[in-house]
């Protein structure tokens, strides 16, 4: 069962050229910092919130009381934002990914085209192959990406709406 799988996925990847496999690598990447970011702010969020609570407290009587209270949110709202950047460019970077793909597979189509004509359908099905599945890999990653990416900024804003 498990070399049915592998076998699958490897003829995915070489079917699929070699921006499946940076396709596939970036959203190792992506979904890693995407299930950090879900575990830090559903399930260790009450950790950072015990510690601004603590902060708060200890400069209540302070004489830069204003000063220190802006510097102390700023910190809060960094901690929570920390890594959607980078989230939001793995996410955009996933569909150009696939496009160039496209555009690697479309030049094998042609180069099939020019060398045998198109009397050989197994190599322009092959090309077309390597053209579509870049695309679709990487749309598919982007979605997915985009709607994790959406329920982790509602719950930052919500988190941060708390102050």
């Amino acid at each position: 069962m498990i070399t049915d799988i592998f076998k699958t996925y490897s003829n995915f990847l070489y079917q699929g050229g070699p921006v499946v496999l940076i396709l596939f690598f970036i959203s190792i990447y992506l979904f890693v910092l995407i299930f950090a970011k879900f575990k830090n702010l559903f399930f260790d969020i009450h950790i950072v919130q015990n510690e601004y609570k603590e902060n708060l407290s200890q400069i209540k009587n302070d004489e830069f009381y204003l000063l220190n209270l802006s510097a102390l949110k700023s910190d809060y709202k960094s901690l929570v934002n920390k890594d959607f950047y980078i989230i939001q460019t793995l996410i955009a970077l996933c569909p150009v990914l696939g496009l160039l793909g496209t555009v690697t597979g479309m030049i094998e189509v042609f180069d099939v085209v020019s060398f045998f004509g198109t009397g050989n359908a197994r190599a322009l099905a092959s090309g077309i192959t390597k053209a579509t599945l870049p695309t679709m890999t990487g749309m598919a990653i982007s979605i997915v990406g985009l709607l994790t990416y959406t329920v982790l900024t509602s719950k930052s804003q919500s988190i941060i709406s708390e102050l």
